[in-house]
């Protein structure tokens, strides 16, 4: 047996498939080399996102292309969002990859390795449609004691700026009793925290009859032995008074990711978001009622085609009145196979990226300061591991940071990695939290 190894970029959805490809391949008896340079076969898992994305993809199959001379690897296959989107490119232009693999063909990997060996022009033409279930098999790759668990694939929303649906697909949901099987198998196997991943995730449950709602997949979720329950990526436009009262009920971290993208209605409505900048504020003002002390995050898109100075400045007021907790700012990217590329009045990049370090340091204000109101409370932190701060042994997280995203706490004293433990907030620095057992 040849020894694998796989290299994932992009988002936590893309973690799972790789987690889901390792686990099938480790089934199938392949050893696993944790250093690229000591496998015989190399898979890439891709992100095609947008253009930086993308060039991160080319530029790590690239880099590992370069071990076909430097060191042990005879195949080199690539997967993901990038092959699903552009595979027949790929195999014409970049002939150091042995093979290909889309998407919509995750079981296939076994298959592709045991021939990888010998050039295999494997271009995927299957639309998206895989969705795994419970009994897949997973590896996962993290030491900390979380999981992402993705309860849905695709989307149907057709933002104007997105090229998502292309090469994900349409929504697609997985069975509410299936997610309950999964998460009770990862709490079993020590898990604390299950992070619930989709590209809509509001959108749960509608195109399966009699399944119901993400309200009641969380109430599902509730009963459990999962600690943590965190859900992220909701679109505004799904929010309302019944979804809000159930999710007020559910066993669920007291923590709201419910990317915005902007704040001025023309805007929105160029980007196709289905909702109003008046509508985004009255929803966050109800999270905020109906969970105490939730932390609200957020993502912001700017250089959109239109953006005036009076569009972008509707956007800084509106983050002035909400004030999130977090937030995460983009820039425009024209996608192909989009609207937005042939709109009027496209935004230089120079003035979208001004516009990006306005809103981060406007948002570095208002972080910073409500983060200064910690000093002195106690939190349940989750003790992922050792800390990369050399300064601190440990390092974990409060119920109000997402793994990977939100920045950490910092922990002096003996803690046990994997578990939940008390600590007092002593220091606040920037994003990053430090903390002393009690």
């Amino acid at each position: 047996m040849i020894r694998v190894h796989l290299t994932t970029l992009g988002c936590p959805k893309n973690q799972v498939d790789s987690e889901l490809m390792l686990g099938m391949l480790t089934g199938a008896g392949f050893p696993l080399a944790e250093r690229a340079e000591d496998a015989e076969c190399v898979i890439v898992n891709t992100c095609a996102f947008i253009d930086r994305a993308r060039q991160e993809s080319v530029d790590t199959i690239l880099e590992m292309a370069r071990l076909k001379e430097s060191g042990r690897c005879r195949a080199l296959i690539v997967t993901g969002c990038l092959t699903q989107r552009y595979g027949a490119d790929i195999m014409r232009e970049l002939p150091e990859v042995d093979g290909i693999l889309g998407t919509s063909e995750l079981t296939r990997i076994v298959e592709l390795v045991r021939q990888a060996a010998s050039r295999h022009d494997w271009a995927t033409g299957a639309p998206p449609g895989y969705l795994y279930d419970a009994t897949t098999p997973r590896l996962l790759t993290t030491k900390a004691p979380y999981a992402y668990v993705k309860i849905a694939e695709g989307c149907d929303m057709g933002c104007t700026f997105c090229a998502i649906p292309q090469f994900r697909g349409k929504h697609r949901s997985r069975p509410r009793a299936d997610i309950v099987r999964e998460v009770e198998a990862l709490a079993a196997r020590g898990v604390q925290e299950a992070v619930l991943v989709s590209q809509d995730t509001l959108a749960y449950g509608r195109d399966l009859p009699g399944n119901g709602d993400i309200g009641d997949l969380l109430q599902a979720l509730g009963e459990t032995r999962m600690p943590w329950i965190r859900p992220m990526y909701l679109h505004p436009a799904h929010v309302n008074d019944r979804l809000v009262e159930k999710w007020a009920r559910a066993r669920v971290v007291p923590y709201i990711d419910m990317p915005i993208q902007h704040a001025d209605d023309g805007v929105l409505r160029a980007m196709r978001r289905a909702v109003t900048a008046r509508r985004m504020l009255d929803v966050v003002a109800q999270w905020r009622a109906a969970i105490p002390d939730v932390t609200v995050r957020t993502t912001v898109l700017v250089g959109f085609p239109g953006e005036t100075d009076d569009a972008f400045q509707r956007l800084l007021d509106f983050m002035d009145e909400t004030r999130f907790d977090r937030l995460g700012v983009f820039t425009y990217s024209p996608e192909e196979g989009t609207p937005s590329p042939a709109y009027d009045d496209q935004v230089p990049a120079e003035l979208a990226a001004e516009r990006a370090t306005i809103v981060q340091e406007r948002q570095d204000a208002i972080a910073w300061e409500r983060h200064a109101k910690l000093v002195g409370s106690v939190q349940d932190v989750l003790v992922d591991g050792e800390s990369e701060d050399p300064a601190f042994a440990w390092e974990g997280r409060t119920a109000g940071q997402a793994p990977e995203i939100d920045g950490v706490v910092y922990l002096r004293g003996p803690f046990t990695p994997g578990t939940f433990a008390r600590a007092r907030i002593v220091e606040v620095e920037g994003y990053e939290l430090v903390g002393e057992r009690l």
